[in-house]
């Protein structure tokens, strides 16, 4: 009896190696979840921290901030965040919305791991998503 692989676990020409789907999608998922979650529930706090009259206002002022957070976000912020270091506090801006950085396989700096005289203990994660799930 030959054993067929499904199609989506079959190596295509177009998807790299490294790519894993099921991983792929569940960080999309959870960003999704966590981005829906994130604006009503700003609006109930400040919604009900101001008086009945002032609701809407104090709504739209938090969707106002929600969204030039997310345009400062993907403009320079996210790089600035994760991407080359420039000091040991501060990395080098620029935008994560250019192709070539969102079709890379991510990598996480942060997960890198030293030992006191610098020589690296653990190497960063490079997880099976692109940069694309992380921004």
């Amino acid at each position: 009896m030959a054993t067929t692989v499904p199609l989506a676990y079959q190596n295509a020409t177009g998807i790299p190696n490294w790519l894993n789907k099921g991983d792929n999608a569940w960080q999309m998922v959870a960003a999704t979840v966590v981005g829906l979650q994130s604006m009503p529930g700003l609006v109930i706090l400040y919604g009900s921290i101001v008086k009945k009259k002032w609701a809407v206002n104090s709504a739209f002022m938090a969707l106002y901030a929600f969204a030039a957070v997310l345009i400062c976000w993907v403009t320079w912020a996210y790089k600035m965040s994760f991407g080359d270091e420039l000091l040991p506090f501060w990395g080098k801006a620029g935008p994560a919305l250019g192709q070539k950085f969102l079709i890379k396989q991510a990598k996480v700096p942060e997960t890198d791991h030293k030992y006191n005289n610098g020589t690296i203990e653990t190497e960063a994660l490079e997880p099976f998503f692109p940069m694309a799930t992380l921004v």
